[in-house]
């Protein structure tokens, strides 16, 4: 688990102070601070870099990533112009050190009333949550925005409680159970453009490569470099159908420096080439 994951009671609801749309109209970096409140943001098109204590994360659209108050956290690299994005700025009391995380799939189906203590637990929201194809999560922040400017703070409250539910369980069924296996996903997730090597995955999820690299094959289906590779296809079908980019900037943008390995990749996953990728998706561009 990230030291920096943020771990939510449920006895208690956050406070929101500040939530808004933003979108790039020029040359933009993410601020150097130490913030008092916590951070959701939700990327809605374009992307993002953001370090938090010297990890650095690439936001992508439909991704969900939450930061820490009282954490450093900064950004080197601009925004991709024209990124778009929801964000919400919160307060939220920490669990007690006594607390336990509550159970995945919990339910109080037996009992007619309940005491305090069943409640006394916490949840955890991953740091960074595909969303891809999930609706509801951009439904919540919608919500959320329109509270808020309401001057409505519990229902903007009650909307970022969804939101974290809703992350959980994401993060619930798309990862695998192994802790190692989890915490690699995570990493590849946040890096997978940029690249990486052995001594960062074993940093990433404390084993060494070629241990690490056994588990994900038994745990995903693929090695590391398949899974960084379906992930990097995956963001470039998403240009190639939602932008009129180039195919060689798309390749860059996706990791890839050779355009003609970029197509052959994409080829032997696809079954085309990413011209006639777009061509049968987007007629006419």
């Amino acid at each position: 688990m990230d030291r920096h994951a943020l771990k939510i009671p449920c006895n208690a609801m956050p406070f929101i102070c500040e939530a808004d749309y933003s979108v790039t109209r020029g040359r933009m970096i993410h601020a150097d601070r130490t913030a008092p409140f916590h951070v959701a943001i939700y990327l809605l098109q374009g992307s993002m870099e953001i370090i938090e204590d010297g990890v650095r994360y690439e936001l992508l659209p439909h991704r969900l990533f939450f930061l820490k108050s009282g954490v450093h956290h900064w950004g080197e690299k601009p925004f991709e112009e024209g990124s778009a994005w929801y964000y919400a700025h919160f307060y939220c009391k920490e669990p007690e050190t006594w607390m336990e995380e509550l159970p995945e799939n919990v339910y109080y189906d037996t009992k007619v009333s309940l005491n305090p203590s069943d409640n006394e637990k916490y949840i955890t929201a991953p740091k960074l949550t595909d969303c891809e194809g999930n609706s509801r999560v951009q439904g919540y922040f919608q919500r959320l925005l329109e509270a808020h400017v309401h001057g409505n703070i519990p229902q903007a409250s009650v909307e970022l409680w969804r939101i974290f539910l809703e992350c959980r369980k994401n993060a619930s069924e798309d990862y695998v159970g192994n802790t190692y296996v989890r915490k690699l996903q995570e990493y590849i997730q946040g890096h997978y453009i940029e690249g990486f090597d052995a001594s960062d995955v074993e940093a990433a999820c404390g084993l060494s490569y070629k241990y690490a690299g056994t588990l994900f094959k038994e745990a995903v289906g693929e090695t590391i470099r398949e899974y960084q590779r379906t992930l990097r296809i995956r963001r470039a079908k998403q240009l190639l159908t939602e932008t009129d980019r180039p195919v060689t900037e798309i390749a860059q943008l996706c990791g890839f420096s050779d355009v003609f390995y970029f197509s052959k990749v994409f080829r032997a996953q696809q079954g085309s080439a990413p011209s006639e990728y777009r061509r049968a998706y987007i007629p006419g561009i």
